[in-house]
């Protein structure tokens, strides 16, 4: 399976791309059923290589290709600096300061769902809620930093919306 941070390259680099230079609406005009499908398909000539989920073996095979290109998640990549040149996109590099205030475009946002029916039911399910965004797991030094999550600008609103049992709207992209 496809980790997520290629899933995040697929749609918001290929299938962007796709779109904004029309081969989406071109391949949706002439009746391809599967264009947004089409729009993410890899070359199949050998040239490009798709490592599912590992990133050591893809760091391997780029090690070993100068012409190769990787798609790694930030801690990663911040960890393998001295063997990694960064791409940037639309000449913004990917850092925690440009991925938190949103001017990084290849990034998403982690989803955490709870239905609040659940709260009342399920026994230290609010105060797990609570644990998993508060400062010493979520922050900024908390331990998710180091598998490359970057901490919500907004932590302290999301801390009182969960405190309060207050309902999300999801992110528009």
């Amino acid at each position: 399976t496809k980790h997520g941070t290629r899933e995040v390259f697929d749609e918001k680099v290929l299938h962007a791309g796709c779109k904004a230079d029309g081969t989406l609406d071109a391949l949706k005009a002439s009746g391809d059923e599967k264009a947004d499908k089409s729009c993410m398909a890899l070359r199949t000539d050998g040239v490009s290589v798709d490592i599912d989920g590992d990133y050591t073996e893809t760091l391997a095979r780029v090690d070993a290709n100068r012409n190769g290109i990787g798609v790694f998640g930030l801690s990663f990549y911040q960890n393998n600096t001295d063997k990694l040149r960064v791409a940037t996109m639309n000449g913004v590099e990917p850092t925690v300061e440009t991925i938190a205030a949103g001017d990084y475009p290849v990034s998403r946002p982690l989803f955490f769902y709870v239905k609040n029916a659940h709260l009342d039911v399920i026994p230290g399910l609010q105060e797990y809620i609570e644990f998993f965004v508060s400062d010493e797991i979520a922050g900024p030094d908390g331990p998710l930093s180091e598998y490359g999550l970057v901490s919500d600008p907004e932590l302290a609103k999301t801390q009182e919306m969960v405190a309060a049992r207050t309902p999300m709207a999801p992110l528009s992209n």
